[in-house]
């Protein structure tokens, strides 16, 4: 079966009559006059993927293709707490379902069995939602309220291989979207808020392998056990860059692994200088000498050997973790994730936020039925692309075959205009996976 039919399946599933029972579970849903658990889910979700400041008339609109004839007084007074709580249950299945396309053709990336890429980014909620989701008191853009999304994406098959909702204040080392275990033969990628030594070690003696930035303060030893004052180590080397030579980490751990160090240039190290006196002026103090040293290297850890991995794919595969960064960039500023139109009440502005995730994940498989084959995707114009055809999706929801010829000519849209140009001076990302040694460090 092609990816085009089993994301037009996927679709007409998740969205149909399981959400009739989910309906009345909640309480959203008491009697069947107008709108069942799917119509009125298909109604917020696809609306506000269309427009992310929908107004009550627009939901109106699109319940109208489905069958349901209602004013926007009654689509306002659907915005309860029974309707938090069917679109939040409503999310899991739907995540869980996971789509995958075919793995990208980049040899880099076909170096392992999977590319798991995991991070966070946080959503403030209205202050009444503390006690479900409670945020860090207007620390790190969190106020009393707060959620943090948890994703952990495949970038070799695209797959969200893992999305949760946690309060806004955990912690991202202690996550449970953080996997015990990796796959055997997979690499993880992720930031020194994951790091965490004994994690390493266990995806290391499971086969599973990781690229990380060094944390600073982290004991380490040479590879025969002699201690490394690192900071010294790497002022006096007077020997070409980067330094890449075996290493052990941890006190106790003692984690045998490659250490890559590379000098930085005057000009970057000089931006990360200013950066460590502002974020420290915040808190009322300076930075100290030797983190202020610390800004002239960039030093990376990974069990990767030099026979799997060149110093340059290390740097290029890390690099690649950015990529959920814009992931997340694209939810906020496009599908408008962290914001609601519906009215400043709390209960208006939670359903929104449920509604707006769901129709993400949906976005999502599109994406990958249609832009993912090609390297030189932009899912930012993709996603564009999708939000200009949601009413072609809407009018073939109910046809699996025309649903499927839809995402296809959604797909021939994108392939048209959704593409990243090449750059000889500062390479695109893709163009780096493809071709490490196009990789200057200096830049």
């Amino acid at each position: 079966m092609n990816i085009l039919r089993s994301v037009a399946e996927a679709l007409q599933q998740v969205l149909g009559e399981s959400l009739d029972q989910l309906g009345r579970q909640t309480g959203v849903i008491r009697r069947l006059r107008k709108f069942s658990g799917s119509t009125l889910l298909k109604t917020l979700v696809l609306t506000l993927l269309k427009s992310p400041h929908a107004t009550f008339e627009q939901y109106v609109t699109t319940a109208s293709f489905f069958g349901v004839s209602i004013t926007g007084r009654a689509i306002e007074k659907r915005f309860t707490p029974q309707l938090v709580e069917f679109l939040r249950r409503a999310l899991g299945p739907i995540v869980t379902r996971g789509i995958v396309a075919a793995p990208t053709a980049v040899p880099l990336l076909g170096k392992f069995t999977a590319v798991l890429v995991g991070d966070s980014t946080t959503v403030t909620l209205p202050d009444e939602y503390a006690d479900a989701f409670p945020g860090c008191g207007g620390k790190a853009d969190s106020g009393k309220a707060a959620v943090k999304i948890q994703l952990i994406w495949n970038l070799c098959t695209g797959k969200l291989a893992k999305l949760l909702t946690e309060p806004g204040r955990s912690g991202d080392a202690q996550s449970a979207a953080v996997p015990y275990l990796a796959p055997a033969g997979s690499l993880s990628l992720y930031d020194l808020g994951y790091f965490e030594l004994k994690r390493l070690a266990r995806w290391t003696a499971a086969g599973a392998h990781w690229i990380s930035r060094w944390q600073q303060g982290t004991i380490t030893f040479h590879a025969d056990g002699r201690p490394l004052e690192l900071l010294s180590y790497l002022q006096q080397h007077t020997g070409p860059w980067p330094l890449d030579l075996p290493i052990l980490l941890g006190a106790s751990e003692r984690l045998a692994c490659r250490l890559i160090a590379l000098r930085v240039s005057a000009e970057v190290a000089a931006r990360r200088r200013q950066k460590a006196y502002a974020k420290a002026q915040k808190h009322g103090r300076v930075p100290t000498a030797e983190h202020l040293a610390w800004c002239d290297w960039t030093v990376f850890v990974t069990d990767c050997s030099a026979k799997l991995l060149k110093w340059k794919e290390v740097v290029v595969l890390y690099r690649a973790r950015w990529q959920i960064e814009l992931m997340f960039k694209l939810w906020k500023s496009h599908n408008l994730l962290a914001q609601w139109s519906v009215g400043a009440s709390p209960v208006p502005a939670m359903a929104e936020f449920w509604a707006k995730l769901i129709g993400i994940v949906l976005q999502h498989w599109v994406l990958l039925s249609t832009a993912w084959p090609d390297e030189r995707r932009s899912l930012w114009k993709a996603a564009r692309v999708i939000r200009d055809h949601v009413a072609m999706l809407i009018g073939a929801l109910n046809d699996v075959d025309r649903l499927a010829d839809a995402i296809r000519q959604i797909g021939e849209a994108i392939l048209a205009v959704a593409r990243i140009t090449t750059r000889k001076k500062h390479p695109s990302s893709f163009q780096l996976l493809l071709n490490p040694d196009l990789l200057d460090w200096q830049t």
